[in-house]
């Protein structure tokens, strides 16, 4: 298997999580959140071990939390204060980012390209309890050459109340790519993008 491709990070906030169920999202703010670059998933599994009789006799590995960093091209005002909880001025157009900014809970979704046996696989990633952190802002000076520079936006990646924290589905055949867009898309509710 061979990963050669990611798009659409997509991103609504959460409007209520019912006990034993996913979240459900405000689909109306929903957002496509940039150009994908990269997706760096990592879960935090907590473990505990037992050892009786001079040996271990349990083990135990559960997800306890995870951090996820989408690399876009861009990230625009308005999509940075919805998913900082920043405030965006409708007149003057700043963006100002303060001591009491509460970033809401959201579900991210994005998907990925896959090549197994010669096969091209879409697989959609669907998060459904996040909370965005504001990351490093950096910014270098153009030289002999011209580098660029890409957003990353670091989400905490919580269980939810169903006990999921992330959920997968594979898609192949013809028209494989939009029906995995369109799976990333209902997962956070049903109005575009």
């Amino acid at each position: 298997m061979a990963q050669f491709g990611a798009k659409k990070p997509r991103w609504a906030p959460v409007q209520t999580q019912p006990d034993g169920t996913l979240p459900t999202y405000d689909a109306a703010k929903k957002i496509v959140l940039g150009r994908l670059v990269k997706a760096d998933l990592s879960p935090k599994i907590a473990t505990g071990e037992l050892y009786a009789d001079d040996g271990l006799a349990e083990r135990i590995d559960e997800f306890s939390s995870g951090s996820l960093v989408l690399g876009t091209d861009d990230l625009t005002d308005a999509n940075a204060a919805a998913i900082y909880g920043a405030t965006l001025d409708a007149d003057s157009k700043e963006l100002s980012n303060g001591v009491s900014d509460t970033p809401p809970y959201g579900g991210v979704t994005y998907y990925k390209t896959i090549i197994r046996n010669g096969e091209r696989i879409y697989k959609g990633v669907y998060l459904p309890l996040v909370k965005a952190a504001v990351g490093n802002d950096s910014a270098a000076t153009k030289g002999s050459s011209i580098t660029f520079g890409t957003t990353d936006n670091a989400f905490t990646v919580f269980k939810c109340n169903s006990g999921k924290w992330r959920i997968q589905k594979e898609f192949t055949g013809t028209g494989a790519e939009a029906a995995c867009d369109a799976w990333c898309a209902d997962k956070l509710g049903t109005v575009s993008p």
